[in-house]
């Protein structure tokens, strides 16, 4: 199962976004010194087969001609710099003011993360600053505003002019087009005309991440994936608020499903400006194809265990650097054991990640060091495997240890602390 606890998804969003976070941090490891990752939402709820879209969405459109750059990138900058004051003071009237109020679906997911953050251990903690870098202009007084952190990342925004201000916006679903279907030889893609500046390139890198997954894995579902590609959050209001793609094995009767937001969008949120958005996402669409093959060409063997599926996804599609964080944050006396064998009722350990109450983030970096090493020490990805089918057939990790690889559960766990605590 991919689902994640909500309260911690906010929370690993929280600690994107702050400005104060130049350290790059999404885990909640002591030193904070994690890069921070697109906040991946696999499972989401059944939605129906076609667009779900909102009444009375009101589509006011002002003739935004009559500004120049200048001044539009003025009015951008200050409902910028108001929405990162919101943020900073728990202003929720102030974060309504700039905020488009007539998108019904957009306000909410604005405000859901809003409420959420100041809700969280990370709200009242740090200070927030944005600075716009440039504008592009779009069809019915949409501007998209491309603007950094004082951390260093950046994230494409899109404003429309309303009442005497700029503010937070996205079109409508009428605005953005009538779907297209495409099919080519690997997947089933559904796209809208708003975002045709992007798609294909988006398209493309899913034919890379098959390839990528491939490589790695040996084989990939002859099944064909369905794409759909979201310039805005309305055509999806149930979706996870905080994802920038998703794979979900079943939507109504469409099965195989990733959804993709668009990297102008402020649902995909921030990206780290060396990789550009283009490579954070290739990474998330290698990640998201991953639990597809995993799923349907390797009978997600290991499925009781929830690092088994996020870590393999993560090593697969390269997150090499999460097994130094994990190190760094055990070093600094922070550690996720693989079985939590106190008496309490909401377990807090690998085993059960999706459940987590804390360290949730933090959690994806110790399963991809657990998944590094199994492969390093117990066999490559064949010992990874051999575990996995042990537990399918034991349902108990501590017996499925030594079927796999002759040792026990107590020394299989104390060579991954040792191997981890070596790494940095």
């Amino acid at each position: 199962m991919k689902v994640r606890k909500i309260t911690n998804i906010i929370l690993a969003f929280a600690i994107l976004v702050s400005s104060q976070f130049a350290c790059q941090a999404l885990s909640s490891t002591p030193s904070g010194t994690q890069p921070p990752q697109p906040v991946l939402t696999e499972s989401i709820p059944v939605i129906t087969d076609t667009p779900i879209a909102e009444p009375a969405q009101t589509e006011t459109t002002f003739d935004i001609s009559q500004f120049s750059d200048d001044e539009v990138m003025a009015g951008i900058q200050e409902t910028l710099d108001a929405y990162a004051d919101a943020y900073t003071n728990n202003d929720p009237d102030l974060l309504d003011e700039f905020v488009d109020q007539e998108n019904k679906p957009f306000r909410r997911i604005v405000k859901s993360r809003f409420d959420d953050f100041q809700k969280s251990s990370s709200g009242g903690q740090y200070s927030f600053e944005y600075t716009l870098l440039d504008i592009q202009r779009r069809d019915f007084g949409i501007v998209v505003g491309h603007f950094k952190t004082s951390g260093g990342f950046e994230a494409n925004w899109m404003f429309r002019f309303l009442g005497n201000r700029w503010v937070l916006s996205e079109p409508t679903v009428e605005q953005v087009g009538e779907p297209v279907i495409t099919e080519t030889r690997h997947f089933t893609f559904t796209t809208y005309p708003w975002a045709d500046d992007v798609n294909p390139k988006i398209m493309s890198m899913l034919d890379t991440a098959r390839a990528d997954v491939e490589k790695v894995l040996g084989k990939v579902p002859e099944e064909k994936a369905n794409i759909i590609i979201l310039p805005i959050y309305g055509l999806r209001p149930a979706n996870s608020s905080l994802s920038i793609a998703n794979y979900s094995s079943a939507q109504g009767t469409v099965k195989n499903v990733i959804q993709i937001n668009i990297p102008y969008s402020y649902a995909y949120s921030f990206y780290d400006p060396v990789l550009g958005w283009d490579g954070d996402l290739q990474t998330t669409l290698t990640h998201e194809y991953t639990h597809m093959t995993h799923l349907l060409s390797f009978d997600k063997a290991g499925g009781l265990s929830d690092w088994m599926s996020e870590g393999l996804a993560e090593y697969v599609s390269g997150a090499t650097e999460n097994k130094y964080w994990a190190c760094d944050a055990y070093n600094s006396g922070t550690f996720i054991p693989i079985l939590d064998e106190s008496d309490v009722i909401y377990k807090q350990d690998l085993m059960h990640m999706y459940l987590l109450e804390q360290d949730f983030s933090l959690s994806y970096d110790f399963a991809t060091s657990l998944v590094d090493f199994t492969v390093e020490k117990h066999g490559g990805l064949d010992g990874f495997w051999a575990l996995a089918h042990a537990l399918d057939e034991t349902s108990d990790f501590k017996k499925a240890v030594p079927q796999a690889f002759g040792i026990s559960y107590e020394q299989y766990n104390q060579e991954w602390q040792d191997w981890l605590k070596g790494l940095c």
